[in-house]
């Protein structure tokens, strides 16, 4: 009796320990593969709270236990594709700004050839005209790119407006292009950039 309460009290308590002094009855099948969700006690004693006390520690135990246990034989999923470091795009792989610029101004030509400057839908607008340019260019596979689109849209005046912008890249593998739209009402200003993802 005395070595069943040692062993109950150690907090290190493995499946050998429980298999060697008979703490628990448990199937076999239950200590390899995966846990079960329960465990089904007997009452020894005559005394029925502490026995399910004493039940309840072990239980506590005995799951710890096989928790280690399962943890210690889990193995870590291989992974599908080892990695190629690569460090730029192939050469038929790069970004193509002739294939993009035609990408921006069908897009224009299809979405804005009859509209109206509205400055309540101008925003709505912008938003729908670069996420459909992204999708059209993510068709186009250029593989491990990040694409980044801006569109901006104005009301058409003949005032002058530039627009501008700068980045922080590497000139061999990251590119960019632009194209500009305008009708009688409004202009549209397209960008997309390619960023080679590493």
């Amino acid at each position: 009796m005395m070595r069943r309460r040692s062993i109950a009290q150690n907090q290190d308590l493995t499946i050998e320990a429980i298999q060697e002094h008979n703490i628990l009855h448990v199937p076999p099948q239950a200590l390899h593969g995966r846990r079960r969700s329960s465990v089904a006690f007997s009452l020894d004693s005559n005394n029925a709270h502490n026995s399910l006390r004493r039940n309840s520690l072990r239980a506590v135990q005995f799951s710890m236990a096989l928790r280690k246990h399962s943890v210690a034989k889990t193995e870590l999923p291989k992974p599908k594709v080892e990695n190629t470091y690569k460090l730029g795009p192939d050469q038929w792989g790069k970004f193509r700004q002739h294939q993009v610029e035609n990408v921006i101004k069908n897009v224009f030509e299809v979405h804005l050839k009859d509209s109206q400057y509205d400055s309540e839908k101008s925003g709505s607008l912008a938003c729908e005209l670069s996420a459909e340019i992204k999708t059209r260019v993510k068709a186009l596979e250029f593989k491990r790119y990040r694409i980044v689109v801006n569109v901006i849209l104005g009301q058409n005046k003949e005032q002058g407006v530039e627009v501008s912008s700068r980045c922080l890249w590497d000139a061999n593998t990251d590119n960019f292009t632009s194209y500009s739209y305008h009708n009688s009402s409004i202009f549209a200003t397209g960008m997309v950039y390619g960023v080679y993802f590493e």
